[in-house]
């Protein structure tokens, strides 16, 4: 070969070469950072122990416990437990022990409309009266989307049947007593598809819609298209509370460091809750949603987050809620039901699961998850630095906020204060920026003034678009002549509840039985709050005469009594 034809052929071989070694380079880096990203196994498997013995040392015995499950790539790495499944014979809870799932529940019920979806018997966006068609017409048309997003607007049965003195754990509650209480309801609390509020409600009218529509009871049509195909063997539904379990850990509570005392669900309903199983069953569960062996459509559809009807995109999906945990992306549902407390939270990136199982209300079920994945998942990098880390803006005349704000939406009470020299917002520390405007967390207020000065009302405004307005209000101490304007019987028909508002003195209180009472606390003129938070609120016609009473709270925003005595 001559010569110069010699070096130009050495020439392109070494720019192959280098062309071949940089590929090589980047395809190494790429499988290593591919790797980097999902834990290694002993790390996981240590993590998770270093995690179950500092929480389950905490607990003095006897006492109810928990079951822990850790997963890595689908496989089951961890299992363990600690606790009493039944203090009575002292009989300990295993990584076997049946318990109760609360609301992590929810997730199967919105697949099993999903898989009716993909039969082509339904569809999520249909109107639930068009297989309910004993709901009333609200106005606007309320979609199985928007209960399984629980942007309905439905009340929550829960607080609905608490003002008749029926809630859970006073009498038997059967799926028909849920579904009569729900269609009574005349009106919704908001428009659905408007907002976001928690109600079990919507998904114990999901339940029925698969019965009517797959001519299947619930639980055996969830057993047949989803426990079956993932594995889940020890799985089945509450449908009788008076069933025996082999294997089922009972629920106990207590208050404060008082004796512990049974709590089982005394229900013989589900949809909204009511599944029983093991960790090892959730492990094979989210085994599925990550290898999507039942499809890729089911696993998109329950993780496809919720968009309200002006754009804004909520963290909650089908039975899921869709966020990240320190950094990582998180998948996860809690639950509480009588006395268990459970989560199921999955890291996608990270091929990692974690199921949590108590039959307690302490240890904190969420709190042990999350210890698990800080021990596994950590060290953290630390938050990025912002403009409000950087430099402090002071708050002008921070005293003239101070006092107390009725959020309009809500009614709920709020207030401003004044503590260590440092203003609080709900005893969240409100900063001030740039431009002088305040914040609390990541929400923006934006006030409107008096000519005085002084504030009047605020707009409290988040990331994700969604705002608040809350109006300055001054405290009320009422008078006798003031509570006897309110007193008598009143009777909601949506509710089916009588309730009595009586005065002993000064103190004003609500009688929902003889047995059942409440003090009430008395807020801004014509409002009171009961020890839980509730609100019981007056409104009066144009000549000031009581007209109406209202109890809201934070699943049942508001149910109008009338009164009859």
């Amino acid at each position: 070969m001559h010569k110069t034809e010699r070096k130009k052929s050495e020439i392109m071989t070494i720019n192959l070469l280098k062309h071949f070694s940089a590929s090589v380079l980047t395809v190494i880096f790429t499988v290593s950072l591919s790797m980097a990203q999902v834990p290694d196994k002993e790390n996981v498997v240590k993590g998770a122990e270093r995690a179950f013995e500092k929480v389950a040392r905490t607990v003095t015995m006897p006492a109810p416990g928990c079951a822990v499950g850790v997963s890595l790539n689908g496989e089951s790495v961890f299992e363990k437990a600690f606790g009493m499944a039944e203090m009575e014979h002292s009989i300990p809870n295993t990584p076997q022990t049946i318990f109760e799932s609360g609301s992590v529940a929810k997730q199967f019920t919105a697949a099993a409309l999903v898989l009716l979806q993909q039969d082509g018997k339904l569809n999520l966006d249909d109107p639930v009266k068009k297989y309910i068609p004993e709901l009333p017409d609200y106005g606007s048309t309320l979609t199985i989307r928007h209960m399984l997003n629980h942007t309905a607007g439905l009340r929550d049965w829960f607080s609905v049947r608490a003002l008749s003195g029926e809630g859970a754990g006073e009498h038997i509650i059967t799926q028909q007593m849920i579904f009569d209480t729900v269609v009574r309801q005349k009106d919704l609390d908001f428009t659905p598809g408007s907002e976001y509020s928690y109600s079990n409600s919507g998904y114990q009218l999901a339940a029925m819609i698969v019965e009517r529509v797959s001519k299947q009871k619930f639980p055996d049509f969830v057993a047949e298209r989803i426990f079956k195909p993932v594995g889940m063997k020890n799985s089945s539904w509450r449908d009788d509370h008076r069933r025996v379990v082999p294997g089922r850990a009972n629920a106990y509570s207590r208050d404060g460091n008082g004796p512990w005392r049974l709590t089982m669900p005394m229900m013989n309903a589900h949809g909204g809750g009511g599944m029983l199983t093991t960790v090892g069953d959730w492990i094979k569960w989210n085994a599925m949603l990550d290898s999507r062996s039942m499809g890729a459509p089911l696993v998109e559809s329950l993780e496809t987050q919720a968009v309200l009807n002006d754009g804004r995109k909520i963290a909650y999906a089908l039975g899921l809620s869709v966020g990240s945990y320190k950094g990582n992306k998180n998948i996860s549902h809690g639950g509480a039901t009588a006395g268990y407390r459970t989560v199921l939270s999955r890291f996608p990136d990270k091929k990692l699961s974690i199921a949590v199982l108590c039959n307690g209300t302490s240890p904190n079920s969420n709190d042990l998850a999350n210890s698990i994945a800080d021990e596994i998942l950590g060290p953290f990098p630390a938050p990025p630095a912002t403009d409000a880390d950087a430099e402090k803006f002071p708050i002008e005349q921070p005293e003239k906020y101070v006092g107390l704000w009725k959020n309009e939406r809500t009614k709920t009470p709020n207030r401003f204060a004044i503590t260590n020299g440092e203003l609080r917002f709900n005893n969240t520390p409100v900063r001030a920026v740039k431009d002088g405007s305040l914040m609390v967390g990541a929400a923006t207020l934006s006030f409107k003034y008096n000519d005085s000065g002084k504030p009047v009302f605020f707009e409290a405004r988040n990331t994700n678009g969604d705002s608040s307005r809350y109006t300055a209000e001054t405290e009320w101490q009422p008078t006798a002549a003031d509570l006897a304007a309110f007193a008598g019987e009143w009777y909601s028909d949506d509710a089916d509840a009588k309730i009595t508002f009586a005065s002993e003195g000064s103190d004003a209180i609500l009688i929902f039985k003889p047995s059942t009472s409440v003090t009430l606390r008395p807020l801004y003129k014509d409002y009171f709050a009961d020890q839980s938070g509730q609100l019981v609120w007056f409104e009066r016609d144009e000549s000031g005469k009581v007209v109406s009473m209202h109890i809201g709270g934070a699943r049942m925003r508001n149910m109008p009594f009338v009164r009859i005595k």
